[in-house]
This record gives C-alpha cells, sequence and structure tokens, in this order.
C-alpha cells in the first residue's frame, strides 16, 4: 500500500524546510513573501498562509510585524540567560566613578566602535521630519532666540506628553508635565525635591550607572533589589527591603530595564505600587526606554496602578527620536510645582526651538509607525548580536533576551575580568561598558552591556569576533 502523499501546505513547508536544513537560509534570514512564494510554487495564498503557520508553531520561523518571516534561531543554540545576583544596602563606591570615568572618555572618542552605547544609531532618527519642522519653526518664530519658556515648559508639548501617558493607561493632564533637559535632568530633579541628603534612596540590581552616580552626587545612600532579566524587579525583595530600611524614594525601571532589557508584568507592577505608596515612599519611574518595547502593546507605566499621587514619571526623546535635542519630561500630580521650581533655579528653562519641534513633530502624527520601524530594526540588530554572542563566544556566556530597549546584557565565564576585557577592547577601538558600574556595590564584575543600536555591519561583526577572542583569551 502506498504512503499517503503530503497535504499541498506541507509540500511549501518542506521546501523552506529543507532550505534551512541544507544552510541555504540560515538564523535570522528573510524567507519569500507570502505572495512570492505562491506565484513561486504555483500555489493558493491561503495555502503559503498554512504552510508558514505550520513552519512557526513548528519554531522553525519567527513572524515579524510589517516585515515577514524570518528564520528562527533554534532552542539548542540559545545560550542561557544570566542569573540574578544577591544585593545590600551600601553607599555608591568611589571606585566606581573612576571606571565610568573612563568608559565616558571612550564614548567621546570617534575612532572606537560604539557598542558602548544605549540609543540606537543617528540614521534610525527621523532627521528629515524634524528639519522640515525646524524650518518651520523659524519661519513662524523668527524671534525664537530670544524667547524663553518658562516651567513648566511649552504647553503644546505637555500636551502631547499628556496623550502619551494616557497611551500607558495613565491619564494625564498637561499641568502635570514639567519640561526638562532629558530623563537624568528630570531623574535628578526629582531626587532633590524627594530626598534630602543621607536619605536611602531604593534601586534595582542592576540598573542604570547614570542613576547610581546622580543618587551618590545627591548625597544619598542606595539599597539595591533584585532585577530578574526573565520577570523583572523582585517584588517581594522590595517589601523587604523597605521593612529593614527607612528609604525615602524608589527608582525603577519596570518597563526595558537598562542594561537587562526585562519587562515587569502587570502583576508585580500593582503590588511594586501599593508596596511603596502604602508606605508613603514615592516612586521615581525610568520610562525612558518605554516605547522601545518588543510585543504588540504599549507595557503599563507604574503611574497606571497609582492612586495616592506618589508615581513621578519621567522620559525622554533621546532614546527614539532626537539624543541631541536634550528634551525630557517628569510628569506627576503632587509634586509638579516642587518641580517646576527646582527646574528654574538649577538651570532656567529648557531650549525654546526644540520643544516648538518636538510639539510639531508629535501633532503631525506618523509616531507610532516610525515606532514599529524603529522597534523592528532594533529588533533585528538584537537577533544578530545574539547570534555573534553565541558564535563567537567563550563557552559559558549567558545572554538576556530582552523585552526591549538597545541593550544587551551579557555574562561572561567567572574567570573573565570585564573591566580588564573593556581596557583591551578600547585598545581594539571596541567600546562597551564593563558591568561594575551598573551596581552600587561593583557587582557583576564578568558582565559587559552591548549596543544593538547599530545598522548591522561587517565591522560591527568582525568587532564581536575580536571580543570574543579577546573574553577566551583571559
Amino acid at each position: 500500500m502506498s504512503a499517503p502523499q503530503p497535504l499541498l501546505y506541507e509540500r511549501v513547508a518542506r521546501i523552506i524546510e529543507q532550505q534551512i536544513a541544507s544552510g541555504t537560509l540560515r538564523s535570522h534570514d528573510r524567507i519569500p513573501s507570502v505572495r512570492a512564494m505562491s506565484r513561486t510554487a504555483r500555489v493558493s495564498v491561503s495555502t503559503v498562509v498554512q504552510a508558514y503557520l505550520h513552519l512557526e508553531s513548528a519554531g522553525l520561523i519567527t513572524a515579524r510585524p510589517q516585515s515577514g518571516f524570518y528564520v528562527s534561531v533554534p532552542r539548542s543554540d540559545c545560550l542561557p540567560e544570566p542569573e540574578p545576583r544577591a544585593v545590600h544596602s551600601t553607599r555608591p563606591r568611589s571606585v566606581v566613578g573612576e571606571v565610568l570615568d573612563t568608559c565616558l572618555e571612550a564614548m567621546c572618542r570617534t575612532d572606537v566602535l560604539p557598542l558602548n552605547c544605549a540609543m540606537a544609531s543617528p540614521t534610525f532618527y527621523p532627521n528629515s521630519r524634524l528639519s522640515n519642522l525646524t524650518r518651520e519653526v523659524l519661519r513662524d518664530h523668527p524671534l525664537h532666540a530670544g524667547e524663553i519658556l518658562m516651567p513648566p515648559g511649552d504647553l503644546d508639548l505637555r500636551r502631547e506628553i499628556a496623550k502619551r501617558m494616557a497611551l500607558v493607561g495613565s491619564p494625564t493632564d498637561p499641568d502635570e508635565v514639567i519640561i526638562t533637559s532629558g530623563a537624568m535632568d528630570a531623574i535628578t530633579l526629582a531626587l532633590r525635591v524627594l530626598c534630602k541628603p543621607g536619605d536611602t534612596v531604593l534601586v534595582e540590581s542592576p540598573t542604570y550607572f547614570g542613576i547610581l552616580q546622580a543618587i551618590e552626587y545627591s548625597g544619598l545612600k542606595v539599597v539595591e533589589v533584585v532585577n530578574r532579566p526573565t520577570d523583572g524587579i523582585d517584588v517581594e525583595g522590595v517589601r523587604q527591603a523597605i521593612r529593614a530600611t527607612p528609604v525615602a524614594a524608589a527608582i525603577l525601571m519596570p518597563n526595558c530595564n537598562n542594561p537587562t532589557g526585562s519587562l515587569t508584568p502587570d502583576a508585580a507592577k500593582q503590588a511594586l505600587v501599593t508596596a511603596l505608596t502604602d508606605a508613603g515612599i514615592p516612586i521615581i519611574e525610568d520610562e525612558v526606554h518605554g516605547d522601545l518595547y518588543r510585543g504588540v502593546q504599549s507595557p503599563r507605566s507604574l503611574r497606571a496602578f497609582d492612586r495616592s499621587g506618589l508615581v513621578l514619571s519621567c522620559g525622554s526623546v533621546s532614546k527614539t527620536i532626537a539624543a541631541g535635542f536634550r528634551i525630557g519630561w517628569v510628569v506627576s500630580s503632587h509634586f509638579s510645582r516642587e518641580i517646576a521650581r527646582a527646574k528654574f533655579f538649577s538651570s532656567l528653562a529648557c531650549p525654546t526651538l526644540q520643544q516648538r519641534v518636538l510639539a510639531r513633530y508629535y501633532a503631525s502624527g506618523g509616531y507610532d509607525r516610525f515606532l514599529r520601524g524603529l522597534r523592528q530594526a532594533i529588533a533585528v540588530n538584537t537577533e544578530r548580536m545574539t547570534e555573534a554572542v553565541r558564535r563567537y563566544f567563550p563557552k559559558g556566556t549567558k545572554i538576556t533576551q530582552p523585552a526591549g530597549g538597545v541593550v544587551l546584557w551579557v555574562e561572561l565565564p567567572p574567570a573573565v575580568d570585564s573591566l580588564e576585557l573593556f581596557r583591551s577592547a578600547l585598545d581594539a577601538r571596541i567600546g562597551i561598558f564593563p558591568g561594575i558600574v551598573f551596581s552600587a556595590t561593583a557587582k557583576y564584575r564578568n558582565y559587559i552591556r552591548l549596543n544593538c543600536g547599530l545598522p548591522w555591519s561587517q565591522a560591527v561583526e568582525k568587532a564581536m569576533e575580536r571580543l570574543g577572542q579577546l573574553a577566551a583569551s583571559q
């Protein structure tokens, strides 16, 4: 008795399977579009769709919104994610500041491949649109150079930011928005309003080194709680920390943590807000990477769960629209007046031209469409960087699978000193960030952070290969 013939969609699926098995199609390669395969295989579009869904359910291909289908990374090739490290309270160490100075100097070098940054390449920004809008603003406001928009800042821009806040579950009045000189200015102003020297601030571990430096320079102490790459901020760790230590404020990144890229689930966000605000502890929410999520829906802000007015949400356009504009904001219902006053006495106001250009950019529409393209480009680069780590880095390396953001957090084998790797990489004109600057206690010595915001190129691949060689040589 003859074997049953495969169904039509199975024949189409087998074409792709054979190309993957032979190496003709490799991980991250785009497979033919549905219509192209329909013409090539001389079958209907619905048959190709059925074949691709079959391949996707088998884990051989992955769908990317507005882009098509791509060959998946085999599960056997995926590296494990880093394990969270235990944390405890301390004041940030000065040695980290010294290391950070060297890291920042490296970021200023034009001869270094910038795998040390945490932002997309300027080529991804909407440069032409911003240039056109700048000309419009200059035409409509010929005296702009002599006009100062006092805090809280341009009303049209504050209205647009309030609209964006509603999309993450946090309806906002424009009067609750204060324009700042980037997200770090927003966080620093919030710390100044909420804390006094000697107070303790709760943060995640690992967390962005700029936050730790802002805490140190404000004369504050820090208590750390674990951030897990897989599920974000440890709620029980927060509860234990605030029971054990008087805390004046918390600085948290629930959406797209820098450097882990983790996303804290909504239930945990609710629990975090409840635990902290019930104790009367304000939360400074760093949302600077929030728009760079990987999913199909915007992750909700901590402020969406706040009923006490104690969550202050900070963001900026630096990671998505224009890093050079240096425009950010704080959204707060209880502390907006104090923060606006602090902004006035610290730096008077933010640039007038950039505020007006951004207000028009948001109002003109198209930002969400632009974001989809930007997120897709970063996702592709992240997958290629991940594949390069898997291919070139020493055995025992672990890597995050970020839910968003623009960086990868890489745990190297225990014998590798990331500070030494940073120095040797810099000699090879490759910029990275060593893990010790992402903790107040200089942990994560065998970790590095890598930027996924550069367009993939031969230069990037060669740099990753060289990094792997340098790590393996330690």
